[in-house]
């Protein structure tokens, strides 16, 4: 064998060290794979030095070693280098390097001795790090993006924002007045929401522009339509807001009741929430009606309707004897019910149970963590909703919004498996986060949406994630002092 063709043995290995997603399927850890590789590499190189010339003379390389090595050396070579020959002496530098190289320095769960408020508290800070100015708030407007480099949202996003404030000030993260505390971003909220743009029918947009607040040029809603999900998630978090006092009370009312003040006539929407509450059961509706009842008193008894037909459904088997109603059951509404409503009915809890056990059960069967949530997966920007049970018997699917099924790994979402540790401090939630922080990027700006079931990770960050990652710090914190 040629000493160029040993050459290129060691590079093609040192491609594969670079590659590692092509090994992912393998099953084994990053560790392992990095530690297999490395020794597959020395193996090599003993036997490329047994061939080597014994004169001085280095060997005619088509392509310098170094360039396929996995990191730049940027330290001077060492005092054997008239040893070794050519650029044997920076390669053998780098792997150095590389086997030395400070581990990654663990995350907070995984480097908590115990799961107490302190170790909550420190989750909490992280989180609202997103919602700092110019990463997931646009400085001028003081308006939310949907996720950092997205300079958009919804209605959904805008209530998930004004939570996000009243958890931040209830755990101390920021203050009550002067610059980007709670008062200044509330109010620049809430004074946006006066005088909004909306439709032809005062009815408001799908999509707003974080740095304008104007509409998002989007034709594909009508002017009479109203997203009764997204008003939902607005009208908890302001519901939530009128607990601050008279001030806020008052402008909050001014917002929603049009028919007195000219604004959005959202009295439109009850006829059609009453008709659904019937025979619906999306444990969406049951979340979003709570919101919007809290400000129409006649709709108090649609969100226990929809519980009703839930858990009157047939029951189906999600894995290891595990029972949940033929439903469209998620974790996400679930989790925000839970943790932003006060009063639930009791049941919630109930069914909330049943769907953490769901996910242990799969863990136990397949060696696989879960955490089913709604967001982007790792491989487009395509939003996605995993359901553990749909109303027609299909378990642990993946549909798009057009309602069809989506054909890749699953997200295992970091806002959920947050919320189950929270909840639950369990093993199984303990690890599966300790998972999800040595596959996402560190959390500099906030926790990122988390990892496919390939391993692949989406490190995006976005203001649902870190807002419920809140919502579940504020919630452990408050009841486990």
């Amino acid at each position: 064998m040629s000493n160029s063709q040993k050459i290129g043995m060691l590079q093609r290995f040192v491609e594969l060290l670079n590659q590692n997603r092509d090994v992912h399927a393998t099953g084994f850890s990053r560790r392992t794979k990095i530690l297999v590789t490395l020794g597959l590499i020395i193996v090599i190189l003993v036997a490329l030095f047994a061939f080597l010339p014994k004169n001085s003379q280095s060997p005619q390389m088509d392509t310098p070693v170094e360039a396929a090595s996995p990191q730049p050396s940027t330290t001077s070579p060492n005092s054997d280098q008239n040893k070794i020959p050519g650029n044997m002496n920076n390669f053998l530098q780098d792997i150095k390097e590389f086997g030395d190289r400070t581990p990654r320095k663990p995350g907070v769960i995984e480097s908590a001795q115990t799961i107490n408020s302190t170790t909550w508290r420190t989750v909490a800070t992280i989180a609202w790090r997103y919602y700092q100015p110019d990463i997931g708030v646009n400085r001028n407007t003081g308006l939310p993006l949907s996720g950092a480099g997205s300079p958009c949202f919804t209605d959904w996003d805008l209530g998930a924002y004004i939570q996000a404030v009243i958890d931040a000030e209830t755990l101390g993260l920021i203050n009550r007045s002067g610059a980007w505390g709670f008062e200044e971003r509330i109010d620049k909220v809430l004074n946006w929401l006066e005088t909004r743009d909306l439709s032809s029918a005062n009815n408001p947009f799908w999509f707003y522009q974080s740095d304008t607040g104007k509409k998002v040029q989007d034709n594909s809603a009508p002017d009479e339509y109203i997203d009764i999900a997204d008003t939902g998630r607005l009208f908890v978090a302001l519901n939530n807001l009128k607990d601050y006092g008279d001030y806020y009370t008052t402008k909050i009312n001014r917002i929603v009741y049009g028919q007195n003040y000219g604004r959005t006539n959202y009295a439109n929407i009850v006829p059609t929430i009453k008709n659904i509450a019937e025979t619906d059961t999306n444990i969406y509706a049951y979340y979003t009606i709570r919101g919007v009842e809290a400000f129409y008193p006649e709709l108090a008894d649609s969100a226990t309707k929809v519980l009703d037909n839930i858990l009157s459904s047939e029951y189906i088997d999600v894995g290891s004897n595990v029972m949940l109603p033929k439903a469209r059951i998620s974790c996400e509404p679930i989790l925000c019910a839970f943790f932003e409503i006060k009063n639930n009915d009791p049941r919630l809890k109930t069914l909330l149970d049943m769907t953490y056990s769901a996910h242990e059960a799969y863990y136990n069967e397949s060696n696989k963590f879960r955490a089913f949530g709604e967001g982007p997966d790792s491989t487009s920007s395509d939003w996605q909703w995993e359901w553990i049970v749909l109303p027609d018997g299909q378990i642990w699917t993946t549909l798009n919004s057009a309602q069809e099924p989506i054909i890749r790994p699953p997200m295992i979402y970091t806002k959920i498996a947050f919320s189950f540790l929270a909840i639950y401090n369990t093993n199984y939630t303990k690890n599966m986060c300790i998972y999800l922080e040595q596959n996402i990027q560190e959390p500099e700006n906030g926790f990122a949406y988390g990892v496919d079931e390939n391993e692949n990770p989406l490190n995006s960050l976005g203001i649902l994630t870190n807002g419920l990652i809140l919502n579940a710090a504020r919630y452990y914190i408050e009841n486990n002092t």
